[in-house]
């Protein structure tokens, strides 16, 4: 669809976002609101091939969210179509606040993001005729993950793909450390039956079952059967799929890429276009079978 066919009226044109500090909605047009998201969630170093990618994925992304929001609006959005998310989103979408951000850069990462937004304005992707929920994340493990994995329900589009770039980021790999007592303490929070007795040595049990991809599905502590991701949620890891050891009184955490796993990663994207990939094969790529329109 043409950006024209999706802005039949000018209700329709705009993102209405709450803002949750002020409980004040902002209204941007379209945009406005990507070039405000592509800003906040992709590094303005990125290739701006990547930026494109990344610009599609937001507007599909936010789009789904907003047709939800207006199909059935939930009393608490005020009328808005999201909340702002604060770890993403700026705390507003101007070019003051952009300046501020970026000091000096300003006038050339704005003008690549500007560019990237506008060359890709109003397009969408699609599955079978319908938008899609098109997930991102910051550096894959290698291999990105299956949907089904992450949240329990499959969809054909979010599946598992190779994206080698992602093990040249410098932070491909985290490491982090807790005392017992610290890895229990985080953990009681969600596993009352965690039964942290005998030598600290002997509490991790096992190998964690893992997916293909490497997250951590299930890992056996203190006699509780935990969710890689409640671990990677408790202990703040940056992702989970991690390798857990013990040793002079520390459990360490090697951790391997940044996310969920699902999706675009951009760090990948931002990879496959340095490669010379433009925003469209870097798109198909990541989704399985989309359509872009």
């Amino acid at each position: 669809g043409s950006a024209s066919a999706s802005s039949s009226s000018p209700e329709e044109a705009t993102f209405k976002v709450l803002n949750t500090k002020s409980g004040e909605v902002l209204t941007f047009t379209e945009r406005e609101f990507l070039i405000g998201t592509v800003a906040s969630e992709m590094y303005p170093t990125y290739h701006i091939e990547a930026m494109k990618a990344q610009a599609v994925a937001s507007y599909t992304y936010y789009s789904v969210k907003r047709d939800r929001e207006r199909q059935t609006p939930d009393p608490e959005m005020k009328g808005a179509d999201f909340s702002d998310v604060p770890s993403t989103f700026p705390e507003t979408y101007t070019e003051a606040d952009l300046k501020e951000r970026w000091g000096n850069n300003f006038e050339t990462y704005y003008k690549k993001v500007t560019e990237a937004v506008d060359a890709v304005l109003g397009k969408k992707l699609t599955y079978d005729g319908a938008p899609i929920v098109a997930a991102y994340h910051a550096i894959s493990f290698g291999t990105t993950e299956d949907a089904e994995n992450v949240w329990g329900s499959p969809y054909p589009y979010l599946k598992s793909v190779p994206s080698p770039g992602d093990k040249l980021s410098p932070d491909y790999e985290s490491n982090v450390s807790f005392k017992p007592e610290e890895l229990t303490d985080a953990l009681k929070t969600k596993y009352a039956s965690l039964k942290p007795e005998g030598d600290a040595k002997d509490w991790i049990s096992g190998e964690p079952k893992r997916s293909e991809a490497g997250t951590v599905l299930t890992l056996t502590i203190c006699g509780a059967e935990c969710s890689g991701k409640d671990i990677r949620t408790a202990l703040g890891l940056r992702s989970a799929n991690f390798t857990v050891t013990y040793s002079d009184g520390l459990f360490r955490f090697k951790v391997l890429g940044y996310g969920h796993g699902v999706g675009m990663s951009q760090y990948g994207a931002d990879y496959m276009a340095r490669q010379g990939s433009g925003w469209e094969e870097i798109l198909r790529a990541y989704y399985t079978d989309i359509t872009i329109e």
